[in-house]
């Protein structure tokens, strides 16, 4: 049997994943466009404070990394909404001295199903994703979009949440951002 080329197998696998959710596709807009509009009328705040970048040692060699920065100095704020199935939405801004020392700007909207771990509910595991535009000084700062996969965990107001740039390549993608979110009321 030939082997099936690697853009074409990540096409069938989309279009696999996609064809269920486009029966379904107005009521997810719909719902999408309301938990928006419920975040934006929200009071409630985090500041993001970027905390590590981690570049995968599998992924890049010696010389690569040495080149890179894993400490992302930055600062973000975000908006937040907790629904009534523990789910977190939040729209953010965030910008930090990404891999090649130069500011990377990103926006974006994320969602979390929040776990809680003790009775108080006080302690929380999140999994979700982001989808978010970007733009990078190695691309010439032209915007970007881009979906991906978030963990975190929180105990009362502060959370550490990562996300990971799957592996692209040699010394490409498989890199972990963390960061720390602190929540405050309302500015």
């Amino acid at each position: 049997m030939k082997k099936q080329p690697r853009a074409l197998r990540a096409l069938l696998m989309t279009l696999a994943l996609a064809v269920p959710a486009a029966l379904h596709a107005g009521e997810i807009w719909d719902t999408w466009k309301d938990n928006v509009r419920a975040t934006w009328k929200s009071d409630e705040y985090s500041l993001i404070i970027p905390v590590n970048t981690y570049h995968s040692r599998l992924t890049y060699d010696r010389e690569t990394l040495k080149r890179y920065n894993e400490i992302p100095w930055g600062l973000g704020i975000e908006k937040y909404y907790m629904d009534g199935n523990n789910n977190r939405h939040s729209l953010y801004a965030l910008a930090f001295s990404a891999s090649y020392k130069h500011v990377q700007p990103v926006v974006g909207y994320a969602w979390e199903k929040q776990f809680y771990l003790n009775e108080s509910r006080s302690t929380r595991l999140g999994l979700g994703y982001t989808a978010f535009i970007t733009a990078r000084q190695q691309n010439s700062y032209i915007p970007f979009p881009g979906v991906l996969p978030m963990l975190s965990l929180g105990h009362k107001h502060v959370f550490v949440q990562t996300t990971w740039v799957p592996y692209l390549g040699r010394n490409n993608g498989n890199v972990y951002l963390t960061v720390v979110k602190v929540q405050v009321k309302s500015f």
